[in-house]
């Protein structure tokens, strides 16, 4: 029965797996090919020739036989070498049925002619009943059920011990690897901070080259202790210049980096920067400038100072004020375009803008600080960096006794930005007529004007805010509408809570207000609510 070169071969790499490595020091074994059968590769390709029936098997340890049955007789197919480098267990030719022919493999001279084949018959079906599931089962035994040989035990042994230590090698790549990949994750973040404080440094040389096409209108605020602010006209728009004298080149420095880095990601309550760099002629010779676009309602002290809002308008407002502050607070991506989170530390309501539509933006970027770099770069040694800046009226209670957390910079920066937003909000809504039964609110008034005047001192505040634990008057009548008060009230109490930790955050604040939109204005009007 002919059988193709290929079926030989898997035949016997069967045995293959479970072959002890041993050195190779070559062995003579019997060779012999029966014509009726095709077993694709020439035994004496696989060793030299020495004499008739013996070769010399230079590549391997390994004899082997094949036997097949036939009508009942064993009849012998091949002898010789064992390809591919192959390793015999046994001394002896045991030959052993699998799928219907008898091999045999040993590891002694010669040791393939010396051949015994049980005397019993065994048929095929049983033969093939064994072999699926025990194939080193030694069937020339006189006993069919006589459990595996103990070599075979020995190589059942080595393949357990080999899976588990192959398993427990797996677990250990694997360890090392998540090690390794946090380790990486480490070396990166350190890496990306390291880049954003080279960013950072190459930003501290903010532009110096003229700025052109620049006309200036009218002074809208002089002041010898700060930058001065102007009314202009660039290439045919309005637009508002900074300039900064040349004692004030260094706040300059500073609030153009801020600015740099809200400018790539340009945001719709942030301010947006035109241009930047030095007056060539005139008042602005040797100044520096930053042009900004012009936002024709002024600042939003100006703007609740002229005129009072609708519920509708000072919710907007409100939500815009929190939505910028937001997003001065978070880190934000935009493909290749990041921006670190940043701290304010000035707002106040000379320092907010508000658009055509009545939408605030924040403006006034010369104490801000890059929280991110800070956190991670800076050391406690540096805390003189936060020391009290910004406008006394709106600083928070922290701010005023010193008692800033040093060790969570960036939640503690954040947060006093919080209570100074609660403050903004309280003068926002103390200017809606809706809040009021007969819709006549009371004249525009910053924080605290009432309790301390138009120029608080440290003391004054430290007193009232820090110790006291006052803050801004309920305006009178907002309690007509118990609902409406409840949930406006409690969110700005949470946004000037003592304890900042327990504050709200910007976005927080933002979501709160928002809540507050749909309320329909004629049930403000009547009360019900």
């Amino acid at each position: 029965m002919p059988h193709t070169g290929l079926n030989f071969i898997i035949h016997l790499s069967l045995f293959l797996a479970s072959l002890r490595d041993v050195h190779l020091k070559g062995i003579s074994c019997a060779i012999f090919e029966n014509g009726s059968y095709s077993v694709g590769l020439p035994m004496a390709q696989l060793g030299n020739i020495t004499e008739p029936g013996k070769i010399h098997c230079s590549d391997s340890n390994c004899c082997m036989g094949m036997w097949s049955i036939s009508n009942g007789e064993i009849q012998l197919v091949v002898l010789g070498c064992y390809p591919s480098h192959a390793i015999c267990r046994s001394e002896t030719c045991d030959p052993v049925y699998r799928q219907g022919r008898y091999h045999c493999l040993c590891s002694t001279d010669m040791c393939n002619t010396n051949v015994t084949f049980s005397a019993e018959h065994i048929t095929k079906s049983e033969l093939e009943r064994c072999a699926p599931w025990n194939a080193s089962c030694d069937w020339m035994k006189a006993t069919r059920e006589q459990p595996c040989n103990s070599n075979s035990f020995r190589s059942y042994v080595a393949v357990f011990v080999a899976i588990v230590a192959i398993f427990l090698l797996l677990i250990i790549l694997v360890f090392i690897k998540v090690i390794k990949s946090r380790h990486c994750m480490l070396v990166r973040g350190e890496a990306l901070l390291e880049n954003q404080e080279l960013h950072l440094q190459a930003m501290r040389r903010p532009p110096t080259q003229p700025v052109e096409g620049l006309i200036l209108h009218q002074a809208i605020r002089e002041d010898s202790l700060s930058a001065n602010l102007w009314l202009g006209a660039m290439y045919g728009n309005y637009v508002i210049v900074k300039s900064f004298p040349p004692p004030m080149k260094e706040r300059y420095s500073q609030e153009w980096r801020i600015l740099n880095l809200l400018t790539p990601l340009q945001h719709e309550n942030i301010v947006c920067l035109l241009a930047a760099g030095s007056g060539t002629e005139g008042i602005l010779k040797h100044h520096q400038l930053l042009v900004f676009q012009h936002y024709p309602e002024g600042s939003l002290k100006n703007y609740l100072t002229s005129r009072k809002t609708n519920w509708d308008t000072a919710c907007r407002m409100a939500i815009s004020l929190a939505r910028g502050l937001a997003f001065l607070h978070s880190d934000r991506w935009n493909g290749d375009t990041s921006k670190p989170a940043i701290a304010h530390r000035d707002l106040s309501s000379d320092n907010i803008l508000v658009t055509a539509d009545s939408s605030c933006v924040i403006a006034d970027f010369g104490l801000s600080v890059v929280l991110e770099n800070w956190q991670t770069k800076r050391k406690p040694k540096d805390s003189a960096i936060l020391n009290m800046k910004g406008t006394l009226r709106y600083m928070s209670p922290e701010m005023l006794d010193g008692s800033l957390n040093l060790v969570s910079w960036k939640l503690a920066l954040t947060q006093a930005d919080v209570y100074s937003l609660g403050l903004l909000l309280w003068e926002i809504f103390s200017r809606c007529s809706d809040l009021y039964a007969d819709h006549q609110c009371p004249e525009f008034q910053v924080a605290f004007l009432d309790e301390l005047g138009p120029n608080p001192t440290l003391d004054e505040l430290r007193s009232m805010v820090v110790e006291n634990k006052l803050r801004p008057k309920l305006p009178r009548d907002w309690n007509k509408n118990p609902q409406l008060f409840k949930t406006l009230w409690e969110t700005l109490e949470d946004c000037w809570d003592p304890d900042n930790e327990a504050r709200l955050s910007a976005q927080c604040a933002q979501e709160r207000l928002c809540n507050l939109l749909p309320v329909p204005l004629n049930l403000l009007a009547e009360g019900t609510i």
